[in-house]
């Protein structure tokens, strides 16, 4: 089993003052969402990136002889 076909376990952890307890939360989850996408993005940039570079080398004309 691959580690990217692991289930991940996230648990969120509310903090005890209920006056601040929505904001706090919506604003972490948010900021987790937001890194996770930004990683995603990057992660998939690249992936394209480097599948550009190989189909370039395979049709690249050699040395003529």
């Amino acid at each position: 089993m691959d580690a990217r076909d692991r289930q991940a376990r996230i648990e969120i952890i509310f903090p005890d003052d209920e006056v601040t307890a929505p904001y706090v939360t919506d604003a972490s989850v948010l900021r987790l969402a937001h890194m996770i996408g930004r990683q995603m993005a990057r992660e998939d940039y690249e992936r394209q990136k480097r599948s550009r570079r190989r189909t370039r080398r395979q049709f690249a004309p050699g040395p003529k002889s």
